[in-house]
């Protein structure tokens, strides 16, 4: 089954619903004194308990009718690449959990939904964070599920290449200590039954599904698509079928493609058009470590790769700069779209923050904006 994670609602929400409701009832209890006024003079009197009825229905019509016109909105920011092994699982080792999103956190806090792709496993390896032979192996401390949630880190993918480095025990360590941690995660499951199903959060009155998903695996065969959502469209378009209905918005997220490729291949752009044009609103690129650009069908967003955020590849200059996404998703009289967007521009490595040199912020926007979609640029630049 799906996972549905919920806020509650803030004292002032209730107190001003009281008030509401209190006022509504003075009115229409004013409103029938008239009637019945009006009504005894020709000797007509109804009796108290259907015009009490009466008032509840008219109260519950017209709340209903401001219910409809009333707009909802929630604020997601969705960012790339997380490592939490190598350096800076030894850095969480050592205690200092906060250690990755310091630079980023108090940003965080200002959105309802914060987004990110794990790109690695969290399991208790007797304090090693990277394969002794093989740095491409690596693997996240069972704190780092901490560190996730003190970032301010909603939801996560766990579905990438790196899923079961440290092999499928791994793999079932990171589902525990996410959930244990409070961290919202899609793409990988206890059961096989559940890869392709998504998990579900509500905020401010919507209801956003994430579904995700990689074409990639760092092993040979077939084995892995038992433990980690494989990136097909006969998959996942009959589970985002089934959902489309039931949920307000819906995000997939995607690992693929070409590692450090200017723009994206073939391949992921057909997967992508696919999966928009089969019910998703918004699709969330990784795997390339650099930044590619943003496409728009019918309302609907592609962002074909966020890069790096949490991840030191110093080798490259685009591996070193990337953006987040930020969306405003708004619901208004029961249609629910990505009202509008805008890019942070990032500076990644073991602790990234938000561009906070002009220029070099404007260099990062001008190159997503070049990659992306002509009708789409503005909004990249503004």
């Amino acid at each position: 089954m799906s996972t549905t994670f919920s806020r509650r609602s803030t004292s002032y929400t209730r107190r001003t619903d009281e008030l509401r409701l209190h006022t509504l009832h003075r009115k229409h209890i004013y409103a029938f004194r008239q009637v019945t006024s009006t009504h005894s003079r020709h000797s007509l009197i109804l009796p108290r308990c259907i015009l009490s009825c009466i008032i509840v229905l008219l109260s519950a019509a017209e709340a209903n009718a401001q219910t409809s016109d009333s707009t909802n909105v929630v604020r997601l920011i969705a960012v790339g690449d997380v490592n939490l092994g190598r350096f800076v699982g030894q850095q969480i080792l050592k205690g200092d959990t906060t250690y990755p999103f310091v630079f980023v956190a108090d940003t965080f806090k200002q959105y309802d939904i914060v987004f990110a792709n794990l790109e690695s496993t969290l399991s208790d390896q007797k304090g090693e964070t990277q394969h002794p032979r093989n740095n491409l192996i690596f693997t996240g401390p069972p704190t780092g599920a901490r560190s996730l949630a003190h970032g301010g880190v909603t939801v996560v993918s766990t579905a990438n290449n790196h899923a079961i480095d440290y092999g499928v025990k791994s793999q079932r360590e990171t589902i525990r200590y996410l959930s244990e941690s409070g961290i919202a995660f899609a793409g990988t499951a206890l059961n096989p039954d559940d890869l392709a199903k998504p998990v579900i959060i509500s905020r401010n009155g919507i209801d956003i599904a994430f579904f995700a998903c990689t074409a990639i695996m760092n092993r040979t065969g077939n084995e892995w698509k038992q433990y980690v959502c494989f990136a097909d469209t006969a998959l996942l378009l009959p589970k985002i079928r089934v959902y489309r209905d039931s949920v307000d918005f819906i995000v997939v997220s995607y690992h693929g493609g070409d590692e450090y490729s200017e723009r994206q291949n073939a391949r992921t752009e057909a997967f992508a058009h696919a999966i928009v044009n089969g019910g998703a609103d918004l699709f969330l690129g990784h795997h390339p470590h650099v930044p590619h650009g943003i496409e728009s069908i019918n309302g609907k967003y592609i962002v074909y790769s966020l890069g790096n955020f949490v991840f030191r590849q110093p080798q490259h200059y685009w591996t070193q700069r990337s953006f987040a996404f930020v969306a405003e998703i708004r619901k208004q009289r029961g249609a629910t779209r990505l009202d509008s967007f805008r890019c942070l521009p990032v500076m990644t490595g073991f602790q990234p923050a938000f561009a906070t040199d002009s220029l070099e912020a404007k260099g990062i926007l001008e190159h997503v904006a070049q990659l992306s979609d002509p009708s789409v640029a503005l909004d990249i630049l503004r």
